[in-house]
């Protein structure tokens, strides 16, 4: 199958899976918000996976990443929370997933990659949640499916959407400080920063 036509078959499939992602979001923080701006989103981000990734034994890891991610990062936006109902589970099936396309690319790397990934990312974020209290402890345990996924891909991928994820957060801080929107106390959301982040390490690397 091309590339455009892997690319149009993921953001069809990614139309349906964000309904559910509406669903679920809305569960966890209902709001009326734009009608179907989920459900474009999520499309969106398929359509460049399966564009970017192509038909692979770890695209069904990456579409589900990006499925919570769009959750999370939408339920973060709405509450400054990200639940670890939803959260935790999350490590489970993408553990699982990984696994899976790890045995069909017999290839026992990419689930060693996840896992020491994202204890990276999770130590990492932990150290700054001891240094600012800005950040939530919801912000720390979704880190590490950022640097999971990040991990299977490899070191530099990881050090890419790891920083790219800070960066953009750092400016965001810093536009709420310059427009005293907020102060170094203030909890802000992470969570679409490190998965924004951790999308253009997928599509860069």
């Amino acid at each position: 199958m091309s590339t455009i036509g892997v690319a149009l078959g993921a953001t069809t499939v990614g139309l349906l899976i964000g309904r559910i992602a509406r669903i679920v979001t809305d569960h966890f923080a209902p709001r009326k918000d734009m009608r179907y701006s989920i459900e474009i989103i999520t499309a969106a981000v398929f359509g460049l996976l399966g564009w970017r990734i192509g038909i692979a034994p770890l695209l069904p890891a990456y579409l589900y990443t990006a499925t919570a991610g769009v959750a999370l990062s939408v339920i973060d936006l709405r509450t400054r929370r990200l639940p670890d109902a939803l959260t935790l589970p999350s490590y489970v099936v993408l553990l699982a997933l990984v696994a899976v396309g790890g045995i069909v690319s017999r290839d026992g790397a990419v689930t060693v990659g996840l896992v020491l990934g994202a204890m990276g990312a999770f130590s990492l974020y932990w150290c700054f949640r001891r240094m600012n209290t800005a950040l939530g402890p919801g912000d720390v345990k979704a880190s590490g499916l950022v640097g999971g996924i990040l991990g299977t891909i490899g070191v530099h991928a990881w050090v890419v959407g790891i920083g790219a994820g800070l960066i953009l957060a750092a400016l965001y801080a810093v536009t709420m400080l310059i427009s005293r929107k907020g102060s170094a106390s203030t909890l802000i959301p992470y969570g679409p920063f490190m998965f924004a982040g951790c999308l253009v390490a997928v599509l860069a690397t």
